[in-house]
């Protein structure tokens, strides 16, 4: 086009000088001069002219590839939209029907809340040193307790928890129990669980104040068994009871199982009195009552560990025995105690001769940075501290400090009975710190002493117990 422009042009010009009235003006050698240069200006514009010509083919060849490849983009763009609008939402994102939270541990859970997922543990490790006296006791380290678990919902109205022990390099089952709530009143629990007996043995290792429970709880009171547990609570009282079997790790014997029914109440009278702030106090008691079908004993170790201290010895012709708790406990402030005390009657046949065994112990802590110990009116225990300020580089936190003491008496001795299995009395202090809500140290010392009567005569070794503990 613009050549076409530039020789009309050219040939309008050649007109012009044709014409007759610039002929007069011109003579024929300036006319030929003129043509000669307006030829070369012209052949100078046609070049140019050519040049561009060639910049724009090559633009449109450019603006027709980057067409092209806005088109394939697009068309990618468009599949991969496809792609993702046919993927199901990411869990916990925006119109996901899961749920994952962090609080403190992973849980999954439905959006609607009814069905759930949260793994859980607990690991105890402990050094163990004795002072030894009249026997030789084996010092040690092991891992007291290393417990795996899944909890969550099952439905509605149902809850699960499955936690099974590896401590010692061994399996056991702890808590694995099935729960109905839909109840208003009460709770319904089956499966494998701790009867319904005891403060202490129904306070969970991971918040009792010293390394290991008392020689009376742990002569008296049993851990998990199978049977069924009927849990009511508010928030100042506590009732449960229940039907239990025996351990389920217990070999078949050939024998029928024991069977025990067993009731633990509970109340903080602080709690039902209007300004009493967070202080408690603990009334509590139970009854358990055991029918068993083969031999019975009693016995307590000097610290959870070791040889056992006291024993009556395996003993039969027993047609029951009746253990009754009584509890008392307290919190003001940074200071609390507890206390436990049990007689255990049993009753033999063929005409021989009842016995009875007792037990109690007494212990208090407080905490020297101020917490004050948790406590659950629903359930009637103790339960996890949370420092004010954990251990913190960072924010310079030093975590909870809490100093303990109990002394505990365990009597397994019933000369009218002809049983005489000891009887032991222990002095323990101890300090706990806790660096954050789920990591712990511990640090006990025992003093032991038993009678003449025990399985080695006036034993009386010093115990030093010391304990890493976390959980999740």
């Amino acid at each position: 086009m613009i050549r076409k422009t530039l020789l009309l042009t050219v040939g309008t010009f050649v007109v012009a000088l044709a014409s007759p009235a610039t002929a007069e003006q011109m003579t024929m050698e300036q006319m030929q001069q003129e043509l000669m240069k307006l030829s070369g200006q012209v052949q100078a514009l046609s070049t140019k002219v050519e040049r561009q010509d060639n910049v724009i083919r090559q633009q449109d060849s450019q603006i027709a590839a980057q067409k092209t490849e806005l088109q394939e983009q697009g068309e990618e763009q468009a599949a991969v939209a496809e792609m993702l609008a046919a993927i199901d939402p990411a869990a916990g994102g925006s119109g996901s029907n899961v749920k994952v939270t962090m609080n403190p541990m992973p849980k999954i859970e439905s959006v609607d809340g009814k069905y759930s997922f949260q793994p859980f543990g607990r690991v105890h490790l402990d050094a163990t040193h004795f002072d030894d006296d009249m026997k030789d006791h084996a010092s040690n380290a092991n891992f007291r307790r290393t417990r795996l678990g899944m909890k969550g919902k099952l439905g509605e109205d149902f809850k699960y928890k499955s936690e099974i022990d590896f401590a010692e390099e061994g399996v056991n089952f702890k808590e694995v129990t099935l729960t109905y709530t839909g109840i208003e009143a009460a709770d319904i629990k089956i499966g494998h669980q701790k009867p319904a007996f005891g403060m202490e043995q129904n306070t969970s290792s991971n918040y009792i104040q010293l390394v290991e429970r008392s020689a009376p709880t742990n002569a008296f009171t049993r851990d998990e068994e199978i049977g069924v547990n009927v849990l009511a609570g508010g928030s100042n009282w506590s009732l449960a009871g229940g039907v239990f079997n025996e351990d389920a790790g217990n070999d078949d014997t050939g024998e029928d199982e024991d069977i025990t029914m067993d009731v633990r109440g509970s109340v903080n009278v602080l709690g039902l009195m209007p300004n009493t702030g967070d202080n408690v106090l603990h009334l509590g008691g139970g009854i358990s009552h055991r029918y068993p079908t083969g031999s019975v004993r009693f016995s307590a170790k000097p610290a959870g560990d070791g040889d056992r201290v006291i024993d009556t010895g395996s003993f039969a012709s027993v047609d029951s025995v009746h253990v009754y708790g009584a509890e008392v406990a307290g919190v003001f402030g940074p200071v609390s105690f507890q206390s436990e005390y049990f007689i255990t009657d049993v009753s033999r046949a063929r005409g021989m001769p009842d016995a009875e065994f007792s037990g109690y112990y007494a212990q208090a802590g407080v905490f020297l940075t101020g917490e004050q110990r948790p406590y659950k009116g629903g359930i009637g225990n103790f339960s996890r501290v949370k420092p004010k300020n954990p251990l913190s580089r960072e924010n310079g936190g030093f975590g909870a400090v809490e100093l303990v003491a109990r002394h505990s008496n365990t009597d397994l001795n019933d000369a009218s009975a002809g049983i005489l299995g000891g009887e032991l009395d222990q002095t323990s202090v101890g300090i706990n710190w806790h660096l954050t809500d789920r990591v712990r140290l511990m640090g006990n010392v025992i003093d032991v002493n038993t009678d003449s009567n025990a399985p080695v005569a006036d034993d009386d070794p010093t115990v030093y117990n010391a304990r890493a503990q976390w959980d999740f």
